[in-house]
């Protein structure tokens, strides 16, 4: 009697899938990769140099949430890339720089990258990937915990030269616009309905 029941219940389910959809609703981990970046634009005199800017990563990740039409329950976020290069160059020669970017966030400042004798017209229109410094990424992840505990994180990302070659002076200024990009994955429970076997 039960597999005759059994039968007959998935027969009817069957028919329905095909027909109207037989579905379960289940909670699934979605993981989605966003990317943010930060733009500096230099018109430099001497070879040490600093340029801030500023990054709302509350707003960036509302923004991967958006972009990917995703409003479930965030679970989980961290960097997991970054990335440098040259946006805009056009001057008669090359420039060769060394330096960081840091990052601070709550009277914290660590390292997250650093490039060395990098060629600004080697990097023109390029997307270089930088190994990240452990301290760095530690501090970026805990602005992305801060969000997950309902806070507002906002980060400061900065340029910090340190060499650069020739050396820019008054006569010769060194000017180009680049971007740093940062790559940030987060995860979402989302509850979809899914066809149910049985």
């Amino acid at each position: 009697m039960k597999t005759k029941l059994f039968a007959v219940a998935l027969s009817v389910c069957l028919i329905a899938l095909f027909a109207a959809g037989c579905l379960e609703e289940k909670t699934l981990d979605i993981v989605l990769t966003g990317e943010t970046y930060a733009d500096f634009s230099q018109d430099e005199t001497s070879e040490n140099w600093t340029e801030p800017a500023v990054i709302d990563m509350a707003q960036e990740i509302r923004d991967i949430l958006d972009d990917n039409g995703v409003s479930g329950d965030l679970t989980g976020a961290h960097v997991t890339s970054a990335s440098y290069g040259v946006t805009q160059f056009s001057q008669d020669h090359d420039w060769d720089i060394s330096g960081a970017i840091t990052v601070t966030y709550k009277g914290t400042t660590e390292t997250l990258i650093n490039y060395t004798s990098q060629s600004v017209t080697a990097a023109l229109g390029k997307k270089i990937s930088a190994p990240l410094l452990p301290a760095g990424v530690d501090l970026i992840n805990l602005a992305l915990q801060d969000f997950l505990d309902g806070e507002n994180p906002v980060l400061t990302f900065t340029v910090n030269n340190g060499a650069t070659s020739p050396t820019p002076s008054d006569s010769d200024h060194m000017i180009f616009d680049w971007r740093a990009w940062l790559a940030i994955q987060v995860i979402v429970d989302e509850s979809v309905e899914v066809p149910d076997p049985f």
